[in-house]
């Protein structure tokens, strides 16, 4: 039972983190791991798939595409999940490097509560990358960590912190609706 519960907490804390996020009106949000898991999923150095659960691009000018991990927890105990997260971010991001096309993908972690305090500052770092790939080596495929990569994708990682409550916050979906129709009609 506690399994299901946490499977469907998750489930729904990736769908209100897609709502928020779309309501900025700064990115579109069309995947979810739920509905379309092959559009979450990147490759990683040893060839083994890895899914976030979203994926969506950033509108406007910048049109880097991003993928979301979504964390609904209610305690801080997140340091281990994030180390691996941190890994499966570069180790996708040097796959696309090695295949010839880096496609400047940005990576968010989604959380309801905030872990690391006392290293909370350092948690989007090319050293923390570094430390982290070092725990999961079997992700490289192989591969020596590349501190080029690592600087890299610090300046790609986003970390959000989210509560319940921000829902009185978000923009409504009839607004957000005549926001897009406005953009719509002017391109």
């Amino acid at each position: 039972m506690a399994g299901e519960q946490q499977q469907e907490q998750g489930r729904n804390g990736a769908y209100f983190a897609r709502e928020w996020l779309e309501s900025t009106t700064r990115v579109h949000v069309p995947w979810v791991v739920y509905d379309m898991p092959k559009m979450t999923t990147l490759t990683l150095l040893n060839g083994k798939q890895e899914s976030w659960d979203l994926a969506g691009y950033f509108t406007g000018e910048r049109s880097n595409q991003f993928y979301a991990e979504v964390k609904a927890y209610t305690s801080d105990d997140q340091g281990p999940k994030y180390r691996e997260y941190l890994t499966d971010c570069y180790s996708a991001t040097a796959r696309m490097i090695k295949d010839g096309i880096d496609k400047e993908y940005e990576f968010m972690w989604i959380t309801w509560h905030p872990f690391g305090m006392k290293t909370w500052t350092k948690l989007c770092e090319a050293a923390t990358i570094q430390q982290a790939v070092a725990e999961f080596p079997d992700k490289l495929g192989g591969e020596e960590y590349d501190p080029e990569i690592g600087k890299m994708l610090a300046e790609r990682l986003w970390l959000i912190v989210l509560s319940d409550r921000q829902e009185e916050l978000m923009m409504s979906r009839e607004y957000l609706g005549h926001i897009r129709s406005y953009v719509t009609k002017g391109a």
